[in-house]
């Protein structure tokens, strides 16, 4: 009997493969990947990959004209070219290049949450938990406005990670509002005061409650993105205001303290 054929390719040294792996999996130098929704004219025009699953956006560009329309995911991080093809060769390529691909990058979904889960679902369970760590972009409610998908998918996307439980890395940036001067009322919110909040489950907080149900994180990561907010005139505006200036203390801290737990 004939001794089965061996691909030249696996022949050559694991180095050799390495680099070759790096000029077809060529990432610009970035370890972040932005991954985000097609735009409705692109969707319509380009050729969408069949195993990439669709789903439904709503445009946040008034808060008058919002538009819904299907749609699916796409890397959007245009210093990358990927040449994915040699992933199909066989199992050891496979697992060679998905953890070059999967495990030594971080994907930001910017405000596009609605991609995360369609994307993460799409990945086989091995590549699945390779991509654990994602960035992503917490918008704040448009005013005057009933924000109830978005707040559907925060909560859709929070319940998939927590029970996935492969999320390692966030980054997570969180729109705020800085008024020009003080207001009354609290200025700023402990570690303590948001748990209080997160533990009676405060209307204007539970989105916070809903990702501190995500366990097993290591490197956390929470910014703020800061826009200008007049000064407040209400106790909701205000309790805004004081959120908005806490991102990087009491939110880190308090989220830290429940997302950092493994049980």
């Amino acid at each position: 009997m004939l001794e089965e054929e061996v691909s030249p390719f696996l022949l050559l040294s694991a180095e050799i493969r390495l680099q070759i792996y790096a000029y077809l999996l060529d990432d610009g130098g970035n370890q972040w990947l932005a991954i985000r929704n097609h735009p409705d004219s692109r969707y319509k025009d380009e050729a969408i990959q069949k195993r990439s699953t669709r789903y439904h956006v709503m445009e946040r560009n008034s808060i008058f004209n919002r538009r819904g329309y299907e749609t699916t995911y796409h890397l959007a991080s245009s210093h990358a070219h990927f040449h994915t093809a040699i992933m199909s060769t066989c199992r050891l390529v496979y697992h060679e290049t998905a953890h070059i691909l999967y495990g030594t990058h971080n994907f930001d979904f910017g405000h596009d949450i609605e991609a995360v889960v369609p994307f993460l679902q799409d990945r086989t369970p091995y590549t699945r938990s390779l991509a654990a760590g994602i960035s992503i972009y917490k918008r704040a409610p448009l005013p005057c406005l009933d924000c109830t998908r978005e707040k559907y998918e925060w909560a859709f996307l929070c319940r998939y990670l927590a029970e996935t439980r492969t999320l390692k890395r966030l980054r997570l940036i969180v729109e705020g509002g800085r008024p020009g001067k003080p207001w009354e009322g609290v200025q700023t919110l402990t570690e303590s005061d948001f748990r209080l909040l997160s533990l009676i489950r405060h209307d204007r907080l539970e989105w916070v409650t809903e990702l501190s149900q995500v366990k097993g994180v290591t490197e956390l990561d929470v910014v703020s993105d800061m826009r200008y907010l007049p000064v407040p005139k209400s106790p909701e505006t205000a309790l805004y205001a004081a959120v908005s200036a806490s991102v990087e203390t009491g939110l880190k801290n308090f989220l830290w303290s429940e997302m950092g737990t493994v049980t």
